[in-house]
């Protein structure tokens, strides 16, 4: 049985943790609660248990600072960091620094139980590798052995950047090896790729290539790393391709069949991770279309793709209303289209994908007052995540959860929650006035008629559609005016008419004079 405590202000969290948690009563026990970083650290050194659950936003003593205090004076105890969008960056430093697990809000009963058992492992794992040290010198080679591996793993995934020196007799020839290549496949579903190793060893490979397991990450994923004696660069990559040539045939036999992503040649291990970002670049620029069992070789960044999707603002507002199932069908259309653009690459989805996400930040801030800041980590979070998915079907599952959950948050908050329809519409215009609105659109957008949304609109307001528009657009139109230095184009296009004679006529006919002497009644007032 092993024990743990919750530190966090929010008593609401801290019980729902432990509701989720039941489940798991014959394996774990809470053996305390703190509200505070401090109250935390007493708590630890009174019961001292397992390991600990903590949020990272509380009073007196926060995550940050308690975070730190943990690792120097209790190194081998496992964190669980529960934590918003907030400081994600500092989580992924201390994981970078020491075995962590976290969750961000809101989390699942099946999220926080899965982060249980991975610590509970570890923790097993600990209690074995304690007991290995005093055994066999076999068996200690063994601990140095997955040490190792373990220590390569990280390099790999930029968790340490010291450059490192291996401990193990079996990879000793490592470290004096001066190049290397990495591969990365990204396998379409789960490989049992326990047996790889010993393959490398039998067929002769041992002393030349290292197969390493992509665990913790989003997806199923290998690593195959080259060490390649210092020779002509052509022959490297000529016994690199017979090396990979022969393994592939392996896998091909297993009927897998991964991408594979190849960096250039590098000089040190502590480049592992310079590798692996070359990797992840060179499966990314593999079109949508190209074979599942697809090879790519790194290269500089080509020119993006321009993606034009036509349902944006309406999947932006379907967001923003928090209507779920529209965001869930617009998901799919969204990576059916994405699919159907010719030559587009994973890369371009990506960065759509980014760009889209942005806006739903930007959505969350204006509606929950989060900092600037929190956006801009948030977004630098999504961005490293998404890095590791190198298949349409693993990113469109992540992105389309993101866009879901988001829906869902702010479902409550939401300025289109009015039982009167017209009241919604006429706050969308007010919103969106500068982009192109059409009947249309907004009765496209509230399930609508066109001219039962025209009649209901005049009956409701006693305007017509286009004349509230106008109205709307104009008066934001005469407080641009106010400021000096646009130009009338400019105040034209910003209120959401790109024909400028067109916005002359109508602020004439609205003012009863035109923009220029509007803007100079005023300065002369001043």
């Amino acid at each position: 049985m092993f024990t743990y405590i919750i530190i966090d202000d929010e008593i609401l969290i801290r019980k729902g943790t432990l509701k989720k948690l039941e489940p798991m009563h014959e394996e774990i026990t809470c053996i305390g609660e703190a509200d505070n970083g401090q109250d935390g650290i007493k708590l630890i050194a009174e019961t001292k248990p397992d390991f600990v659950i903590l949020d990272m936003q509380m009073p007196v003593m926060n995550g940050m600072e308690l975070l730190p205090y943990l690792a120097s004076h209790y190194e081998s105890m496992p964190l669980i960091v529960i934590s918003g969008y907030k400081n994600f960056d500092y989580i992924k430093q201390a994981i970078s620094a020491r075995a962590v697990e976290y969750l961000l809000k809101p989390f699942s009963a099946d999220m926080i139980q899965d982060c249980v058992k991975k610590v509970l492992n570890q923790l097993q794992q600990r209690s074995e590798i304690r007991q290995q040290l005093k055994l066999t010198e076999e068996q200690t080679e063994q601990v140095r052995y997955d040490y190792d591996i373990s220590l390569i793993h990280n390099l790999i995934f930029g968790y340490r950047t010291l450059d490192p020196i291996l401990t193990s007799h079996r990879l000793n020839y490592i470290n004096t090896t001066h190049n290397l290549i990495l591969l990365t496949f990204g396998y379409y579903e789960n490989a049992d790729d326990s047996k790889f190793s010993l393959w490398l060893e039998e067929n002769g490979f041992g002393d030349m290539a290292l197969y390493i397991s992509g665990r913790d990450v989003q997806q199923p994923q290998g690593f195959l790393i080259l060490f390649l004696p210092q020779q002509d660069p052509k022959l490297q990559k000529d016994l690199a391709k017979q090396i990979f040539r022969s393994f592939r045939t392996y896998l091909l036999s297993l009927e897998l069949k991964p991408v594979v992503g190849f960096s250039s040649i590098h000089h040190s291990l502590s480049d592992l991770n310079t590798a692996y970002r070359e990797c992840a670049l060179a499966l990314d620029q593999r079109p949508l279309a190209a074979p599942k069992n697809s090879v790519c070789f790194y290269q500089s960044e080509l020119h993006p793709i321009t993606i034009n999707w036509e349902h944006t603002g309406e999947f932006l507002f379907r967001i923003e209303a928090g209507m779920t199932d529209a965001v869930s069908e617009l998901s799919n259309d969204l990576f059916q289209y994405y699919e159907s653009i010719p030559g587009c690459r994973l890369i371009d989805v990506k960065a759509h994908c980014r760009k889209l996400a942005g806006s739903c930040q930007q959505l969350i801030t204006e509606y929950i007052n989060s900092p600037a800041s929190d956006t801009a980590e948030g977004s630098g979070s999504m961005e490293r995540v998404s890095s590791h998915f190198f298949h349409i079907t693993d990113l469109e599952a992540y992105y389309r959860q993101f866009f879901m959950n988001v829906a869902f948050m702010l479902k409550p908050y939401s300025v289109y929650n009015s039982d009167d329809v017209i009241e919604n519409v006429k706050t969308y215009m007010q919103r969106n006035y500068q982009k192109d609105l059409t009947q249309d659109y907004i009765a496209s957008l509230f399930y609508m008629n066109r001219s039962y949304l025209s009649s209901q609109f005049r009956k409701k307001t006693g305007e017509k559609f286009v004349d509230y528009l106008n109205d709307v657009r104009l008066e934001h139109a005469e407080e641009l005016l106010q400021k000096p230095g646009q130009k009338m184009y400019q105040v034209a296009k910003a209120v959401g008419y790109d024909n400028e004679k067109y916005f002359f006529r109508i602020f004439r006919k609205r003012t009863g004079m035109t923009p220029d002497q509007y803007r100079k009644q005023l300065s002369g007032k001043n």
